[in-house]
């Protein structure tokens, strides 16, 4: 047990801090079944990028859809993750659909074209980040979430796609209706990098994400302490998105970026307040 929950908590702390850094308010076994969540969502968000053809990253989904099978039936594969991720699925009897969701909605991932439209993107981002902040709550109150949970999650996938946006653009992997809106092409991102007009490119899904983010403020504020490593590390995303509305949405502006200490107080603040 001991070996799996480090392996879980190593890849958090590594690959996605501030939820990690999150999960370090929560009790210790609430902790484990929250690290053993981030860590299945790195193992299947990693999928693209580890390996070479879109062939082999279906099977490698695969797998986890398989794996996700047998732990539901009672034998789970000799995989850190997948033995650590299984016994917080039986603490909490989380939902298996969800994790079948999430599953499916990387395999978007696999492919070269892009997104049709904002709520296609959307759509991607409620069914993987949206549906992980929904999971982390049912494993702090082993309880059915309210919605604000999973909207607010979407809105963490929003920034965090926000953030990475010089990636996907060198990739065109943008929305075909952005011509439309913003008159900029996803050729022309591919082609020259950081551009004058990203904002305007930008913007839309910027605005988004601020509004799915402030209609959740409210109910968040009202859910007690004990679920609130849950989503407190959307303090982080608050205070990206506020950088990013004084730059003109342009995600490609220098200073983005808030530091680590900066992103642990706002995580520590919402925790304590619930304010995000």
């Amino acid at each position: 047990m001991a070996s799996e929950r480090r392996y879980c908590a190593d890849r958090a702390r590594a690959y996605d801090y501030d939820r990690y850094f999150a999960s370090v308010l929560a009790p210790p076994e609430v902790r484990a079944g929250l690290n053993a969540l981030y860590a299945f969502n790195l193992e299947i968000a990693s999928t693209r990028e580890r390996v070479s053809e879109a062939a082999i990253g279906e099977m490698r989904l695969q797998w986890w859809r398989d794996a996700i099978g047998e732990i539901y039936a009672g034998r789970a594969p000799a995989h850190a993750v997948a033995i650590e991720l299984a016994r917080a699925i039986e603490l909490r009897e989380l939902p298996r659909d969800a994790f079948e969701r999430m599953i499916d909605a990387r395999s978007l991932d696999l492919g070269d074209a892009p997104p049709e439209d904002l709520s296609a993107v959307e759509g991607y981002a409620a069914a993987t980040a949206g549906e992980l902040a929904a999971l982390a709550f049912r494993v702090c109150e082993s309880a059915p979430p309210p919605s604000a949970v999973a909207q607010a999650g979407t809105a963490w996938g929003l920034a965090g796609l926000l953030r990475a946006a010089p990636h996907h653009a060198a990739e065109a992997r943008v929305p075909r209706d952005a011509p439309s809106e913003t008159g900029v092409r996803p050729e022309d991102l591919a082609s020259v990098g950081p551009l004058r007009s990203a904002g305007p490119a930008a913007a839309p899904m910027a605005r988004r994400t601020r509004e799915l983010l402030q209609a959740s403020r409210g109910e968040l504020r009202r859910i007690g302490r004990a679920a609130r490593p849950a989503f407190c590390y959307l303090g982080a995303a608050a205070l990206y998105l506020e950088r990013l509305r004084k730059s003109g949405d342009d995600p490609f502006a220098a200073g983005l970026e808030p530091s680590r200490l900066v992103r642990q107080l706002v995580v520590v603040r919402a925790g304590f307040t619930g304010r995000v």
